[in-house]
């Protein structure tokens, strides 16, 4: 049965509804976002001062540059990457993510795309917070910064994506079509100009997450990573079965053929109405064994 979606708010609520990493961090970013703008309101309504909030979030969920500080904030390394102020800066963070995330999916999976977005922002913080205690002109600022956004993260997921499929080409407003490795490569070298900006940990932050991205691909290509790729840590361990030394009767035989069938046309179903990327990696398997006939 295939659903037709006649509005994109239709459209944006069946992709959310879906159980699989992208929506998952698209939703938590959003929900965190409207917990600190409520908590605004109300402070402000109550007459409370508003900046007394940002200044609490600031301490307990943003990483701090100063790393006298890492022991007691340990847990900041992964909660500032879901952590916005500006709707704006949450609206660019997720659209890069939503587009990039999709195609990550698609070719790789979503529990490869979590473990990007998270260790990508533990490489934006590691790099942000070097500069901020090795370079003059940083190290004045360090006392009091604090990183939040998904910038670091997301860059990640764009740099791998990149340079897993380098040739791979998009349609850019005013710039036409361009290669997703060009389009990765601009945004790295505009954010080593931004440094020089009023915020110089965002960009930095930026190229960290950008930096993993290539590793992690890289690493991917040469088949380095199932030794340590803590991806492998959400997949459910292997049943051990025991075959039976006899054979199985026609009744027998006919059954599990029943199931099986009823499980393809389920994920076939699954596939009409959210599209292939939507499927996990045991029902992609399931499918390519059917179209073999392996079983």
């Amino acid at each position: 049965m295939y659903t037709y979606y006649s509005s994109p708010w239709q459209q944006l609520k069946a992709f959310l509804r879906r159980k699989e990493t992208l929506p998952r961090l698209i939703l938590i970013n959003t929900g965190i976002w409207v917990i600190i703008s409520l908590l605004r309101v109300i402070t402000l309504l109550s007459g409370s001062s508003s900046p007394d909030i940002l200044t609490f979030v600031l301490e307990w969920l943003g990483a701090p540059a100063n790393p006298m500080l890492i022991p007691e904030r340990f847990w900041t390394l992964i909660t500032y990457n879901f952590v916005h102020f500006d709707f704006i800066h949450l609206l660019f963070n997720l659209l890069w993510l939503y587009w990039m995330g999709l195609l990550f999916t698609e070719y790789l999976s979503g529990r490869r795309l979590l473990w990007v977005y998270l260790m990508g922002g533990v490489s934006g913080y590691l790099v942000y917070l070097l500069a901020f205690n090795i370079f003059p002109g940083l190290t004045n600022m360090a006392e009091n910064a604090r990183l939040i956004g998904a910038s670091a993260s997301v860059m990640a997921v764009v740099s791998a994506i990149a340079f897993y499929l380098p040739n791979y080409s998009l349609h850019l407003l005013f710039f036409g079509r361009i290669r997703l490795i060009w389009l990765a490569l601009g945004l790295f070298a505009l954010d080593f100009l931004m440094i020089s900006s009023s915020n110089p940990g965002g960009p930095l932050a930026h190229m960290g997450g950008f930096l993993f991205g290539y590793i992690y691909i890289t690493l991917f290509r040469h088949k380095l990573l199932p030794k340590f790729d803590p991806a492998s840590w959400f997949r459910p361990k292997p049943k051990v079965t025991y075959r039976s030394s006899t054979i199985k009767t026609d009744e027998q035989y006919n059954i599990e053929k029943k199931q099986r069938q009823e499980e393809i046309d389920r994920i076939l179903d699954k596939i009409k109405e959210s599209g292939y990327q939507s499927l996990t990696e045991r029902e992609k398997e399931i499918l390519f064994r059917a179209s073999k006939n392996d079983y």
